[in-house]
């Protein structure tokens, strides 16, 4: 019986090592969880919300000895503090990948940190000769064969590949079947495929100046002027002034309209530059025309655009409340890039002097100017056409605990309207759905913020 109950009590010692290492991380204990880890005791990895330097100091060695397995229970940490390390390391391609695709995805949502990373990151796997190497792949197939010089079956592939090269008509390969016979027969071929870090890293940069916030789009270019020698992008593919250029060059020779989303893009990423070339080439169209709107209360500056009579922020507010105002995650970042998150009834407070929330009726307005609430979101939203410049930002949201969810995913937005004693009416919108829709929301919930001028 002592082998069993020695078995319990080193079960027990674990699990009770797991729950103090989570008080410890979740306390900010790190001297503790240093000494947790170093016993061995622990069963998992655990990071919560530990910044990504806290994490490499308690784990360092666990992250080295198993980085998929570090990944997996600690993504973030993982890929900002270690993920330079990690592309270092030869035997490491799957978690170096996993870590750009994890950073890309990042920066897509316009995290600005991850662009910092990217190019560390980026820089070192691109130098490590082991995943400049393609991969070999076994692959099942159908093909012909050459048939083997062997008396009676060399005859008999003849008539075989004459037979079949009748049947589906091929001419030339009946007229080489005397010569080079041949069957038609399944088979396993060895083909080299692309390494897949330099496709990621490739597709999802070259993706990534469309698909993130406009305010991000920029250092997508820089990215691909970083890394265009070792991922071969061609000088035509690099999105800068002069590709600019040949895209309204093509407009001008085909007689068409420069689409707004993709100019509105191009006039975030390089501002009067882009006017430049319209006013050369002999356009009308110039870049949308933003009011600045200053709140003297931080000092904060907003852009304000005309949308059918309404001069809107086309930017989410960033005003501290003492009650009621939330970042995302708790993370000074994420109110930088997407502005902060309230409550409706901090949100019917927050707007500076001079200016209101939003309003249930001026959402309907926007949405009946945008097509209609069912396709609206593709005209507003920041990845979409945009045509009004009004760049929707998918800012997330926070439950009453501040526990935050789908940043990068979903964009919501407070009206002053309620809806009964416990919930108000917002807007919601997603990165990949084309409908606005009005939802109720409990008021004590966290939400973007627009506001307009009065």
């Amino acid at each position: 019986m002592k082998p069993f109950f020695v078995v319990l009590l080193l079960l027990a010692a674990g699990a009770m090592a797991q729950e103090d290492l989570h008080t410890a991380i979740d306390d900010g204990d790190i001297a503790t969880a240093k000494k947790i880890v170093k016993s061995g005791e622990l069963e998992e990895i655990y990071c919560g919300k530990l910044p990504a330097a806290s994490a490499v100091a308690i784990y360092d060695k666990i992250f080295k000895k198993m980085p998929d397995e570090s990944f997996e229970q600690c993504p973030s940490q993982f890929s900002y503090g270690y993920g330079a390390k990690v592309c270092a390391n030869p035997k490491a391609l799957n978690a170096c990948s996993e870590v750009i695709g994890y950073l890309l995805t990042d920066a897509n949502a316009g995290n600005s940190n991850a662009f910092n990373a990217l190019k560390k990151v980026g820089k070192v796997a691109l130098a490590n000769k082991a995943f400049k190497k393609p991969l070999k792949e076994k692959v099942d197939t159908t093909m012909w064969v050459p048939c083997k010089k062997k008396g009676k079956a060399w005859k008999e592939c003849i008539e075989a590949c004459e037979s079949y090269a009748e049947e589906i008509g091929d001419e030339e390969r009946l007229a080489s079947c005397k010569k080079k016979p041949a069957e038609y027969k399944e088979t396993t071929i060895t083909i080299s495929k692309p390494s897949p870090i330099f496709n990621k890293l490739k597709t999802g940069i070259m993706e990534g100046y469309w698909n993130a916030p406009m305010t991000s789009a920029i250092k997508f270019s820089e990215l691909m002027q970083q890394f265009a020698k070792p991922l071969s992008i061609p000088d035509t593919s690099i999105i800068n002034l002069k590709y600019v250029v040949r895209w309204a060059q093509k407009h001008k020779a085909d007689s068409t309209a420069l689409p707004g989303g993709q100019l509105f893009r191009f006039c975030t990423s390089w501002e009067s530059k882009v006017d430049q070339i319209l006013d050369t080439l002999q356009f009308e169209t110039r870049c949308p025309v933003f009011e600045t709107f200053v709140d003297e209360r931080d000092g904060k500056t907003y852009k304000v655009k005309e949308i059918d009579g309404k001069n809107w922020f086309v930017q989410n507010l960033n005003y501290a409340m003492e009650e009621g105002s939330i970042c995302y995650d708790k993370d000074d970042e994420n109110c930088n890039a997407y502005g902060r998150l309230y409550t409706q009834a901090a949100a019917k407070a927050a707007c500076p002097d001079n200016t209101h929330l939003a309003t249930d009726e001026e959402w309907k307005m926007l949405e009946i100017l945008a097509g209609g609430a069912s396709g609206a979101a593709t005209k507003l939203r920041s990845n979409g056409s945009d045509d009004y410049a009004f760049t929707a930002l998918f800012g997330g949201y926070a439950n009453r605990n501040g526990i935050s969810t789908t940043l990068g995913e979903g964009a919501y937005f407070w009206t002053e309207k309620a809806d009964g004693d416990k919930r108000g009416t917002a807007r919601s919108m997603f990165s990949t759905d084309a409908e606005v829709s009005s939802i109720s929301v409990d008021i004590g919930f966290y939400l973007s913020v627009r506001c307009i001028k009065d």
